[in-house]
Parts: structure tokens; sequence; C-alpha cells
């Protein structure tokens, strides 16, 4: 079943958004992509208690953001 809505969204997502072709596929996607997310922060959160972030540096943090864009290869190096 689907649901028809109307969203508002800066220029820059919007743009993005369309440009995929398939804006409704494009943003179910994201949520999905981010509820999965969110239930493996909840697994951690259970597997190591709630502060299980703060030992993660900013350096960590950066380099993970760079894999998950694609950016891994220049950590390879």
């Amino acid at each position: 079943m689907t649901k028809k809505i109307t969203i508002s969204l800066p220029d820059e997502l919007a743009d993005e958004a369309q440009a995929s072709g398939n804006a409704s596929a494009y943003i179910a996607a994201a949520l999905r992509e981010r509820r999965r997310i969110q239930g493996d922060l909840a697994i951690m959160a259970d597997l190591w208690g709630p502060s299980w972030q703060d030992g993660i540096s900013d350096d960590d943090s950066a380099r993970a953001a760079r894999l998950m864009t694609g950016g891994a290869k220049a950590d390879a190096a």
C-alpha cells in the first residue's frame, strides 16, 4: 500500500531527489536506510551501553564518513 504525501525539501535535496528519476523511490530508500541505521545504533547501545559512542574520536568519525562516501582509497594509502 502507498500513501501520497506532499513534502518540502531544501532546494539541493529536492534537486537530488528529482535527478534520481524517481523521487518517491529515492526518498523511500533514504527513509529505509535511516531506519536501518537507527536499528543498528540501538543494537550497539544494547550491546555496549548507551554511551558506547563516547570513545570514538573525531578522526575515527571522519574516517567512517569517508568510507561511507567512497573515500576509502584515501585511507588505504
